[in-house]
Formats: C-alpha cells, structure tokens, sequence
C-alpha cells in the first residue's frame, strides 16, 4: 500500500508504484489519471485521491485489463473504489491460487528435469520381464482402473531410489515379523499389529479402499507369482498372511 502524502511529484510516485516515469505522463496524455495539480514550476503533482486511483489502474492492468477498458470502467458515474478493492481481492487470490499451482508444476519438473527423481519404473516391478510388467499393470487397471495404477507410479517415481530401498526393506520387516509371530496364530495382537502396520506401510504407493486391501490381501495366496514371493518367508506364509489380513479387514471394516 503505498504511503500518501500531500502530494508526489511523477518520479516519486512512479518509483512508489514500481512503474516509470514516462507510464504516468501517458497516463495523463490519454486522460486515465491527471495530476491533482501543478506546482508553480509546472511539475505535475498527485494527491491521495491520484494515487488511490493508480493503485485501482494496477490492479486492473494485473488482471489483464486493457487501458482502454480501465479508462471506461473508472470514468462510469457508479464506479466504486472500495467495491473495486473487494472485487480486486477475490480475484487476485484466485489468481494467486492459480499462480501457485503453476509454480508447483515447474518446481517438479525443474527437479525431475535435474535428475532428482531418477527412478524408473521399471526398478518398481525388479525381477519381472517387460512382458511381466505390462501383464501385472493390465490387471492393476482391470481391477483398480488406470488412475489408481498412474498414483502408485507416479508416488514411486518421485520418492527415488533410496526411499524407494528404505521402504522395501520396511516392508521386509513387516512380512518377517508376521512370520516369526506365526505360532501365536493369526488373530493374535502381535501378528495383527504388524498387519496394520503393513496396512499403513500400502499407502506409500497408493490410496487403498478396505474392498482393495482385501483383494490384496488375497491375491498374496491365491496369485501364484505373490504367493512364490512370499513363499521366501516359509511355504505356508502365504495362505497365513492372507488369513491374518482377512482377520484384520473383518475386524476394521465391517460395520
């Protein structure tokens, strides 16, 4: 907000302002903002009233107004001043908002464009062939859709590799825990915290319905390639982990 005073000589307003000299004088040529007055030299001179109206001509040139309509909209006899500032403030904030989401987007290519998010998705499905993979992410978009399948590799693109590596190896703990807890049965306090821990460790790679988690869960025993995965973790901890995470749905999912 600038800082009134009697009155600004041109330099001083245009430095004020962030505008030149010469933008003021055209404004005056054209008829858009005349001097409040003259000083005995011939300078022109801006009073309070001046200098509000530049700060609505601002506003107006940063919504993207043209002179001419700037003229038009403040010579009309109902033209409002503090109406114009509460219009002004709404749409400047959604300009803002506007602008911010802009800003978001170059950040992340900017990064991604430096090498900072240097994954590729291919090291998210390691130990498949291509075939594999476009096999597996077909069934990801028969059964969760294609959206849900871009948000799981779009997460895994951009935590990296080590974030990547950290939360495999957390998800390792998890699976070993499960197991090393498997004489305690499948509903047991131990074996169902880890569950829900592995439950919370899902939504690093993406949002899961309680109708998905169960599917997942199933297809641990019942999807040969998750059940040879698991497998690594005793012969029969797939079929165990299937029906601990079934317990656990039916315990925090149904009403």
């Amino acid at each position: 907000m600038l800082c009134i005073m009697d009155a600004y000589k041109v330099r001083q307003l245009a430095r004020l302002a962030g505008i030149s000299p010469r933008t003021l004088q055209y404004y005056d040529q054209i008829g858009l903002l005349k001097p409040s007055s003259y000083s005995a030299a011939g300078y022109r001179l801006y009073g309070e009233e001046a200098v509000v109206l530049l700060q609505q001509i601002l506003f107006f040139r940063e919504l993207g107004f043209s002179l001419n309509d700037i003229k038009y909209i403040m010579s009309r006899p109902e033209f409002d001043v503090l109406q114009a500032l509460r219009s002004h403030g709404t749409l400047l904030a959604k300009k803002a908002e506007r602008i911010g989401e802009l800003l978001g987007t170059v950040d992340r290519t900017t990064r991604r464009l430096q090498g900072e998010h240097d994954m590729q998705i291919g090291e998210y499905y390691e130990g498949f062939s291509d075939e594999k993979i476009e096999e597996y992410r077909r069934e990801v978009r028969e059964r969760w859709g294609e959206d849900t399948l871009k948000d799981s590799e779009d997460r895994v693109i951009k935590m990296g590799k080590e974030r990547f590596a950290a939360l495999q190896a957390e998800g390792g703990a998890i699976f070993q825990s499960i197991a090393d807890s498997r004489s305690k049965g499948c509903d047991s306090a131990e074996v169902q915290a880890q569950v829900a821990k592995w439950r919370e460790w899902l939504e690093h790679f993406s949002t899961y319905s309680a109708e998905a988690v169960l599917g997942l869960g199933r297809s641990y025993n019942e999807d040969g390639r998750f059940a040879a995965f698991f497998a690594r973790y005793g012969e029969d901890f797939p079929a165990f982990f299937t029906k601990a995470i079934e317990y656990y749905c039916s315990r925090n999912f149904n009403d």
